[in-house]
């Protein structure tokens, strides 16, 4: 977990949470090393947006609700270096809702 500092209450027993405290690189240079391989999410817009600036994304993974919020941080509005170009989506269909998965190739 990306964090400015870690909880005065961690390390719990039996957890598998790690709090990386020196910087967006490291921590995503860490998860991948754990991951061994397997795909590495990133949630919440301001890390998507970092991570996207800082050129740390190979896909962008979108699933689109069929509910409106109205409020948030929009996932798209402090990017640098724009337009990123996408490759073409990968579209798969549900109820409610549609995911899409789009290949990340560059500002």
């Amino acid at each position: 977990m990306l964090t400015h500092s870690i909880p005065d209450s961690w390390p719990k027993p039996n957890s598998t949470v790690h709090f990386v405290t020196d910087g967006l690189e490291s921590a995503v240079r860490q998860a991948k090393a754990v991951a061994a391989g397997k795909a590495v999410g990133v949630h919440g817009a301001e890390t998507i947006q970092q991570c996207l600036n800082a050129g740390l994304l190979d896909e962008l993974q979108i699933d689109m609700a069929a509910v409106l919020l109205g409020s948030g941080i929009r996932l798209f509005d402090q990017l640098i270096n724009t337009p990123y170009r996408l490759g073409n989506p990968t579209v798969i269909s549900g109820i409610g809702v549609t995911h899409l998965r789009y290949p990340v190739l560059g500002s």
